[in-house]
C-alpha cells in the first residue's frame, strides 16, 4: 500500500515541479510495474503447479472411491452368499425333520393314505 502511495506522490511532485524529471519518475514507476509483473508471473506458475497437484489428488480420490466400491461390493456379495447358505441349511434341516415326522406318522398309522400323500406333497 505504501509503495503505491509513493508512486502517486512521485507523480504529483513531478506535475507540481513543471514536469521536470517526469521521464525519470515514469521510469521509476515503470520499474515498479515490471517488478509487479514478475511477481504475477511467478504466481501464475505457482497456480499452474497447484492445478497439477489438484489433478493428481482428484485421480487418487477417484481410485480410492473405486477401491472402496469394489471392497463393499465384494463384502456384500460374501454376506449375501452366507445368508443364502444359512437359509438353505435351515430348509434342508426342516425338510429332514418333516420327512422323519411323516415316517413316524405312517409307521404308527396315525393318518390314512390320502392324508399321507397330502403331507408328502407339502414336504417337497
Amino acid at each position: 500500500m505504501s509503495k503505491k502511495r509513493v508512486a502517486i506522490d512521485d507523480l504529483v511532485i513531478a506535475v507540481k515541479s513543471g514536469f521536470d524529471g517526469v521521464d525519470e519518475n515514469f521510469r521509476t514507476v515503470d520499474k515498479r510495474f515490471k517488478s509487479m509483473d514478475k511477481r504475477f508471473e511467478s504466481m501464475d506458475k505457482r497456480f499452474g503447479s497447484m492445478d497439477k497437484r489438484f489433478e493428481s489428488m482428484d485421480k487418487r480420490l477417484g481410485e480410492l472411491e473405486y477401491n472402496l466400491k469394489s471392497y463393499l461390493d465384494d463384502k456384500l456379495a460374501d454376506t449375501k452368499g452366507d445368508i443364502i447358505a444359512v437359509l438353505k441349511g435351515d430348509r434342508e434341516k426342516d425338510k429332514i425333520f418333516k420327512s422323519k415326522l411323516l415316517t413316524i406318522i405312517k409307521r404308527n398309522k396315525l393318518a390314512n393314505e390320502g392324508e399321507l400323500k397330502v403331507m408328502l406333497e407339502l414336504i417337497r
